[in-house]
């Protein structure tokens, strides 16, 4: 199973400032990226104005606006996220706008045809991926959830384990060729569990978080963080669910997830929201537990 950070985004990202991002105004002359002020009136439609991100603005060379976004960092770039083309603005052109505007940025959007535009002009696919949320308001866990049961008897813990022992599981559940393998090394899978544990991606572990553990040995993760925004884009967010890649252990990430959805419930939490990559198979096991389809975007890396 694998969960992530964003509507399509990598397993963990990270929010930041224009500063801390190197984004900023270019000169007059040329397309730019600025803050978007909150009396600005050029992005109605906006279908992510409503999630209390912070969105951006970028403009062409004449000053026109083309696309807005959320400002984030992943893995060290800047990274546009939740982008929106501004309507009627031809998608080619948006793109080269976006090249120079926004050269050697991370790119998430669900908008096709901006998607193709980029892709054509040397863009990579990082990541395609589908967003999904449960509203614990309108759907509220049941309370045989309070217990599930689990294969083999495993134990549900709160998480109580370093990073030390969560990262070598972390690697061991995406191996080559599974749709998240990161191929990171064992130093860096510790540093991203570090990193979400110290509430560093994506804001502040939850007490909802969860592990299975067979003994004394980590065998199951279930890592959700307090996202900044309002669901289904933002709030309680599984960053990470992961398990023993052994069949043995088939159904530990549902009843940490079960787990997970009962805590929130109990904590009036107002939904659970993830995403998963493409050709994922945990995709079904997350319908089956109520969560709702709530969008697909692509993730990009734009050529430098």
């Amino acid at each position: 199973m694998s969960s992530s950070s964003s509507t399509s985004a990598p397993r963990s990202s990270r929010t930041s400032s224009p500063a801390s991002s190197g984004a900023g105004c270019h000169e007059n002359a040329t397309p730019r990226d600025e803050p978007m002020n909150t009396s600005d009136t050029t992005h109605p439609g906006d279908p992510w104005a409503g999630t209390e991100l912070p969105r951006h603005i970028v403009r062409d060379a004449a000053g026109a606006p083309v696309l807005t976004h959320a400002l984030s960092t992943r893995e060290g770039r800047p990274w546009a996220d939740l982008a929106w083309r501004i309507p009627h603005v031809d998608a080619t052109h948006c793109a080269d706008v976006l090249l120079a505007a926004l050269r050697g940025w991370a790119l998430s959007t669900d908008d096709e045809a901006l998607a193709g535009a980029l892709i054509a002009r040397g863009a990579r696919v990082v990541r395609h991926a589908h967003s999904y949320s449960r509203d614990l308001r309108a759907a509220p866990a049941p309370v045989a959830w309070s217990t599930p049961e689990t294969p083999g008897g495993y134990q549900l813990t709160a998480v109580n384990r370093s990073a030390e022992a969560l990262a070598p599981l972390l690697l061991k559940a995406y191996p080559p060729g599974h749709p998240d393998h990161s191929g990171w090394t064992p130093e860096e899978a510790r540093n991203e569990v570090a990193r979400i544990l110290a509430g560093e991606l994506l804001g502040p572990l939850l007490p909802c978080s969860g592990l299975a553990l067979e003994g004394d040995t980590v065998v199951g993760a279930c890592l959700v963080t307090l996202r900044e925004g309002s669901p289904p884009h933002g709030g309680p967010w599984v960053i990470e669910v992961y398990r023993n890649p052994a069949p043995r252990y088939a159904g530990l990430g549902a009843a940490l997830l079960r787990r997970a959805l009962w805590l929130s419930t109990q904590a009036e939490l107002p939904a659970l929201s993830l995403v998963v990559s493409d050709g994922n198979p945990a995709r079904r096991v997350y319908e089956r537990l109520g969560f709702q389809h709530v969008g697909s975007s692509r993730t990009l890396e734009l050529p430098t």
